[in-house]
């Protein structure tokens, strides 16, 4: 996937799907927010689908600057902002809960941060190999790079580790693996290939709906036989 912009498409189509069942097959409050994440992937693959469809065409300039910025706005805004929100939501420990709602602070912080910095820059796409490389704030510094790799980990990644609802652990085992192979393998475009794990990320959040949903019919069992 991010591969091409029929690859993007595809995925868009496929993770919208993932999305769709996880939100209809859900039946808890407080996993609404985690059901809907296939559906945020699917509307950054169609953003990025539009960035590779108006590459180097003058007369989609604008379009091309739109896909670019939604692109990373749901990367660097909107999911340090919305992973540590989701995993807050559906926890239910008290002290996870505490320590979810720091890390909820920091991504909304450091979302808010990037959002003024992608309002005040525009950043620009290119292909690197068989993906796409964004030239964004700390692209071409290594230790600012690193310095915003660590902000960014933080609120994205650290809440999964942290959350006990069915599967985070293994979500956010997911979310670090990725990152730790696209910098291994594609790292001018990391950004964009680390995408490719959108899928998995998806199926994994699907199967923890089904999982939790099978959990409250057994608990509902047991009160009625209880009773």
């Amino acid at each position: 996937m991010c591969f091409s912009a029929g690859a993007s498409m595809g995925a868009s189509v496929v993770l919208a799907g993932i999305g769709s069942a996880s939100i209809s097959r859900n039946t808890s409050p407080r996993l609404r927010l985690l059901a809907a994440m296939p559906l945020l992937f699917s509307a950054q693959q169609a953003a990025e689908a539009v960035v590779w469809l108006t590459m180097g065409d003058p007369a989609s300039a604008a379009f091309h600057q739109l896909g670019v910025s939604a692109f990373l706005g749901f990367a660097f805004v909107v999911w340090p902002a919305y992973a540590p929100a989701a995993l807050y939501a559906a926890e239910r420990d008290p002290r996870r809960k505490d320590l979810l709602r720091v890390l909820a602070l920091w991504g909304a912080v450091l979302a808010a941060s990037a959002a003024l910095l992608l309002a005040r820059w525009d950043p620009v796409a290119s292909v690197a190999g068989h993906s796409i490389r964004y030239a964004h704030i700390g692209s071409e510094n290594s230790l600012l790079n690193g310095v915003l790799l660590f902000a960014y980990v933080v609120p994205t990644v650290t809440p999964f580790l942290v959350s006990s609802t069915t599967l985070a652990r293994a979500l956010g085992g997911a979310f670090t693996a990725s990152l730790i192979v696209t910098v291994m393998v594609e790292r001018q475009s990391l950004t964009s290939v680390w995408c490719f794990f959108a899928a998995i990320l998806s199926g994994l959040i699907l199967v923890a709906v089904y999982r939790d949903r099978g959990v409250r019919v057994l608990e509902q069992g047991s009160r009625g036989q209880s009773t």
